[in-house]
C-alpha cells in the first residue's frame, strides 16, 4: 500500500493504518532502533512508542513522507530510550555518537536556525558512497563494522571516509560562524 493510502486510513482513524504502517516499514524500523538500542525488545517497544506518536500526529499532520516521519519518530524514542538505559547509575559504560561529532560541531545554542540547511548542503556535497556512510553512521547510528558489512569496504576506508567527512563538515561550519 502506498503511503498516501496508508495516510488516508489515519486520517480515517483506521487501525488498518497502524497494520499496513507496520507491514510496510515495521522491519526497517526495528533495524533503526536496533541500531540505536542495541536490544531487540527495546527496539520493538521504541517501534510501538513511535507508532503511538504517529497514530496521535496524524491528524492534523500530513507528512509528505511518511517514512522519513517515521524514521525520525522512532529514531528520537530510540535515543530517549538509550539515554535513559545507559545513564551511569544504570551502566557506567557511555557512548554516544555526540562524542565523535563533538570535535566538529562544539557548541550550537547560538544556532541561528540555518545549521539544517548547512547540513544538507554539505550532504549534497558529498559522494553517493561517503554520503551513505556518513548517514549509516550518524543517523542510524551503525557502528563501522555494520557499514562495512553493508558497503563490502574495509573498516579503515569507512573511518577515513567519516575523519575526512567531518573535517570538512568542521570547515563548512566555520566558514559560516559556527564555533568548531
Amino acid at each position: 500500500m502506498n503511503d498516501e493510502k496508508i495516510i488516508s486510513l489515519f486520517f480515517e482513524r483506521s487501525e488498518d493504518a497502524l497494520r499496513e504502517t507496520d507491514s510496510s516499514y515495521g522491519e526497517k524500523l526495528k533495524r533503526i532502533s536496533y541500531g540505536i538500542t542495541g536490544d531487540r525488545r527495546d527496539a520493538e517497544e521504541c517501534v510501538n512508542d513511535a507508532y503511538l506518536a504517529v497514530w496521535n500526529k496524524i491528524p492534523p499532520l500530513r507528512p509528505q513522507n511518511l517514512f522519513a516521519y517515521l524514521c525520525e519518530t522512532v529514531r528520537r524514542t530510540s535515543l530517549s530510550r538509550y539515554r535513559y538505559n545507559n545513564r551511569e547509575k544504570r551502566n557506567g559504560r557511555t557512548v554516544s555518537l555526540d562524542d565523535e561529532l563533538s570535535e566538529v560541531i562544539a557548541d550550537t545554542r547560538d544556532d541561528t536556525g540555518d545549521l539544517s540547511d548547512i547540513l544538507n548542503g554539505f550532504l549534497s556535497e558529498l559522494s553517493e558512497d561517503t554520503r551513505y556512510i556518513f548517514m549509516r553512521r550518524y543517523y542510524y547510528a551503525d557502528d563501522i563494522t555494520a557499514i562495512s558489512e553493508l558497503t563490502g569496504l574495509g573498516k579503515n576506508t569507512i573511518s577515513a571516509r567519516l575523519m575526512r567527512a567531518r573535517k570538512r563538515l568542521a570547515e563548512i561550519l566555520t566558514e559560516k560562524g559556527y564555533r568548531i
